[in-house]
């Protein structure tokens, strides 16, 4: 594949300037124009950079994200604050418990967002939704290592957390509904339940199997999923700010109803 298709296929997903694609990937911002244009045929160790600096890997002919949920679990530690008001009640706050919370999250994530100017004292709504933005292309649901199945139960995801529960089966749920004030008392939607072992469930259990964007999808746990879930309502959660960047990983129209949700809930802290 042509670096210049690599290049614009990068910008094209990710929304981001020339300008902000080089100091993603620590190169100049003339490097990647030269690129686009055809004019540049960069060495393999550039093309990787650029590539890993965005999340993404090639795929036969294609550029795909590569499922890096450490991209997810990075941008998670700033947005969690969002969702507790007596913590973060502006941006500005919420980038102060980021500097106090990073420490824990994936270095290279932060200093790459670090370098475009989006993660600063400074940062406003847009900077924060392209942190998410670039976060879950980079940990795309589809491409994440582990089984992924979705399943067929009457009743819904509820249904599901039920049996799963009668099992003493360990689970997570997680997407657009696990973020809602009143999630525990949900029952619509199609939100990812983590669990350790999606195979052995399906089998054990005798689930059917749905189509490809259809059911419920059960994912398999593999970045602390389990051991970070909060317990409410009698049901088992990730972390509401975790939920929302495996939102913006999602499917269909999930990521933008997720840039909505981030968006209001920044301008209503603001």
């Amino acid at each position: 594949m042509e670096a210049a298709a690599i290049v614009k296929k990068i910008r094209s997903e990710g929304g981001i300037t020339r300008k902000e694609l080089a100091q993603l990937a620590d190169v100049s911002p003339s490097t990647i124009g030269r690129i686009e244009r055809g004019e540049m045929d960069p060495t393999w160790g550039t093309v990787q950079k650029i590539l890993t600096s965005t999340g993404y890997q090639i795929n036969g002919k294609s550029v795909v994200a590569s499922g890096d949920t450490s991209a997810i679990r990075a941008a998670s530690a700033l947005f969690e604050p969002m969702f507790n008001r007596t913590i973060a009640s502006t941006v500005e706050n919420a980038m102060t418990s980021w500097v106090d919370n990073w420490k824990s999250a994936n270095g290279q994530w932060t200093e790459r967002w670090k370098r475009t100017g989006w993660l600063a004292d400074s940062a406003g709504v847009d900077d924060l939704v392209a942190i998410a933005v670039s976060a879950g292309n980079a940990g795309k649901v589809a491409r994440r290592a582990g089984a992924r199945i979705p399943v067929e139960v009457e009743g819904g995801w509820r249904t599901l957390v039920d049996r799963l529960k009668e099992n003493d089966i360990d689970y997570a749920v997680s997407g657009l509904v696990a973020t809602r004030q009143d999630r525990s008392d949900q029952t619509a939607g199609a939100p990812f339940i983590y669990v350790s072992d999606p195979q052995a469930i399906v089998d054990d259990l005798g689930f059917d199997r749905a189509r490809p964007g259809q059911g419920v999808l059960l994912l398999k746990a593999g970045a602390g999923e389990l051991e970070e879930s909060e317990t409410e309502g009698e049901v088992q959660f990730v972390p509401r700010s975790r939920a929302l960047l495996d939102a913006f990983s999602g499917p269909g129209r999930d990521p933008d109803k997720a840039e909505d949700l981030l968006r209001s809930l920044l301008e209503s802290a603001a």
